[in-house]
């Protein structure tokens, strides 16, 4: 067998793991800003190791004449390689036993956690008993701060922007609601129960209602969903629900109650741009079968 050649042997150590996952992340969260907060280093080091790696490699990745990131051709194609390579280390290391063990950190609004939460568990541990998985229930907005600033890998989360980074995978039709017993009357305000400011939904809600003309107020606010579907319980509120998660014993409200249309949500997954290990694809592949199978009719 021929012995690897110097030259060959030094190319060889530009396949470090901390520099290929210095360049994915780089790649993946859009800037060296981004990716120093995601990998918890500073910036200075990750320009450093993206420097090194360049240097060992005898080629230009990434372009730095703007602020957005700019993969040279050569870094398009090394970007295939690296990817690959970080998983085959894990598959590896798997292989061998040797694998450290791994914790998915999943963030997910309350009301979504309880809808479907068991079934994507139950199966996600069939395909993947070594991986634990660390459950974190916000709203939309405090779940994408965490996983910005690297405490969360994966979010389930409601769109709020149009120009957002996030990979669509449903969408829910969004209605007025309250209990089976509430009667609105039309000579008073209309009462509301809603999430806190922050929330899209209550957003929406308020948004739709100011082009009107008639007088609401807010009667209640909870964070958690759980909490809310106590209030409207009581039949003296309205607030607003994702159609198909509808509770037993509420009704649907709308034009006949003269309650504006609310424009449908969009549901989308972010993902940490430094998750490398290939479990965390099959995760989010099953957020979405476990999402489009409970959206159909029964």
């Amino acid at each position: 067998m021929a012995a690897i050649g110097h030259t060959d042997s030094a190319a060889l150590t530009a396949l470090d793991s901390d520099l290929l996952i210095a360049f994915v992340t780089v790649v993946d969260s859009g800037g060296f800003t981004a990716a120093a907060q995601h990998l918890h280093r500073t910036q200075s080091t990750i320009s450093l190791r993206i420097r090194t790696l360049e240097s060992r490699l005898g080629t230009v990745l990434i372009e730095r004449n703007s602020r957005l990131v700019r993969l040279t051709s050569e870094g398009e194609t090394f970007l295939v390689y690296a990817r690959r390579l970080l998983q085959l280390q894990q598959e590896a290391l798997a292989a061998l036993g040797r694998s450290r063990p791994v914790t998915l950190r999943f963030g997910l609004p309350e009301d979504y956690a309880d809808a479907w939460l068991t079934a994507l568990l139950a199966r996600f541990g069939e395909q993947h008993p070594q991986v634990q998985v660390h459950i974190h229930c916000r709203m939309s907005t405090e779940l994408l701060e965490q996983l910005e600033r690297g405490f969360l890998d994966i979010v389930l989360a409601v769109r709020h922007t149009p120009e957002s980074s996030g990979r669509a995978i449903a969408t829910e039709e969004v209605v007025w609601a309250a209990h089976q017993n509430f009667r609105l009357d039309p000579a008073k305000p209309i009462p509301l129960a809603l999430f806190p400011e922050q929330c899209i939904y209550r957003r929406r809600a308020l948004t739709a209602l100011a082009g009107l003309g008639r007088d609401w107020q807010i009667d209640a606010t909870s964070q958690s969903p759980s909490g809310l579907r106590v209030i409207v319980n009581q039949a003296q509120t309205v607030t607003l629900v994702d159609r198909r998660w509808l509770p037993d014993g509420w009704k649907i409200l709308g034009a006949a109650e003269g309650l504006p249309a609310i424009p449908p949500a969009t549901l989308e997954v972010h993902r940490s741009p430094s998750l490398t290990h290939p479990a965390f694809a099959d995760f989010i592949t099953l957020i979405e079968d476990v999402l489009t199978e409970r959206g159909r009719p029964d």
